[in-house]
């Protein structure tokens, strides 16, 4: 397999003769499959002979490799043959994927994890719970779980010891450390954390209250979105015949037309389109599920999209990532990063940058399109109309006939 990269008999045989050499065939097999470009592989090959040669001058056996003494040794590299640069990402990472590898052939034993506090099993009952009973996604369930771990860290195993006094102090004491944003957040968490330990009966009924509200008015501004304007020169930013342009172009017209979030894109999978009767299914938050109509342009986006998508990965998720491995997006946060890099190459100045202009953008087409509130509400899936009459505000002309004069000063 090595044949696909090198050519010269002479670096052949140095490759295959090497400490590394029984296994550099099958990783480049695994790189090939991955799709890997020839140029990349070839640096990933390099690497883990490299790292076979500094094993062994150790005395020591490929399955014993230490990546850490090997990021050591590159920054005072001599090598004769470490072609190709000594220490940079090509490097450190091809030699992270050559154990990998051998881990996968179960030459080398996995790497002991990090010694770290177990998890509490309160926590590990909170996520059971979070999933089960309030549809939680992993990103939320994380998020909560990290919160109610860093609670107990400070004020105990034992709820039923804890004070009000001492969770208002923790909290007050992590809120004057984080953002507006995080603050939210960690009220959200805590609050649930301590309601559900109040219904198992672990721990004081009430103390969730104790958790200081945050002073944030909500729908208080105006919605931020993109002009007509600007949304065209984004789409534009995707023209062109490359499977990393297709799928961008169909990433912005689900996001810009149907007003998706950031998640549900990431986690499409190809059963939830319906080519039939022409809708999506997408499951929101709290397992939320609904059909959406697609809209023409989105549907033929993901149809070009489709036939050139590449076949190393495979998975049932619509979107892949443009560079080796493929592998899907762990959430939406690669989306916003996709939505981010288009805005910049068009030019755009939007008010936020990521995926979430675009929902606000949608809906605020389909408002001055005169669609009325509560479907814009159902295609959005709000719970409730006052969410969606949050966007009624960038309506001036219905503004205008509803507001009362200005009285005359006497």
């Amino acid at each position: 397999m090595l044949e696909t990269y090198f050519s010269a008999p002479k670096m052949l045989g140095h490759l295959r003769s090497g400490p590394s050499g029984p296994y550099l065939d099958g990783f480049a097999a695994a790189l090939e499959r991955q799709g890997y470009s020839v140029a990349t592989a070839v640096r990933y090959l390099r690497a883990a002979a490299h790292l076979g040669h500094v094993v062994a001058r150790k005395d020591a056996m490929p399955s014993d490799i230490d990546l850490a003494a090997f990021s050591e040794h590159l920054r005072t590299c001599r090598c004769p043959r470490a072609v190709g640069g000594r220490r940079n990402h090509h490097t450190i990472f091809g030699a992270r994927l050559f154990r990998q590898h051998l881990v996968e052939i179960a030459v080398c034993r996995p790497a002991a994890a990090a010694l770290q506090h177990a998890e509490p099993c309160l926590v590990a009952f909170f996520k059971v719970w979070l999933r089960k009973h309030r549809g939680a996604s992993d990103s939320t369930i994380k998020l909560y779980a990290r919160d109610a771990a860093h609670l107990m860290a400070a004020l105990g195993d034992d709820p039923e010891r804890w004070e009000p006094a001492t969770v208002r102090s923790f909290f007050l004491d992590r809120a004057d450390h984080c953002g507006n944003g995080t603050v939210e957040k960690l009220t959200t968490s805590l609050r649930a954390f301590l309601r559900y330990l109040a219904v198992e009966g672990r721990c004081r009924a009430g103390l969730a209250d104790v958790v200081p509200a945050y002073a944030h008015w909500r729908l208080a501004d105006l919605p931020r979105y993109l002009a007509a304007e600007q949304v065209k020169r984004l789409i534009a930013t995707s023209d062109g015949e490359g499977f990393e342009r297709l799928r961008d172009r169909a990433i912005l017209l689900l996001l810009v037309r149907l007003g998706l979030r950031a998640g549900d894109v990431a986690q499409l999978r190809l059963d939830d389109i319906e080519w039939e009767t022409g809708s999506l299914r997408v499951s929101g938050k709290s397992r939320y599920e609904v059909r959406l109509p697609l809209p023409q342009g989105a549907g033929d986006a993901i149809a070009a999209y489709l036939l050139c998508r590449p076949s190393a990965c495979l998975s049932d998720h619509v979107f892949l990532r443009n560079i080796a491995p493929f592998r899907p997006f762990r959430n939406g946060d690669g989306i916003s990063s996709v939505v981010k890099r288009l805005m910049q190459r068009a030019g755009v100045m939007a008010p936020v940058k990521g995926a979430h202009v675009l929902r606000h953008t949608a809906a605020t087409e389909m408002l001055r399109h005169g669609v009325p509130l509560e479907k814009i509400g159902l295609v959005l899936r709000h719970r409730g109309i006052d969410t969606t009459a949050h966007y009624a505000k960038v309506d001036v002309t219905l503004l205008k006939q509803i507001a009362l004069p200005w009285p005359e000063a006497l």
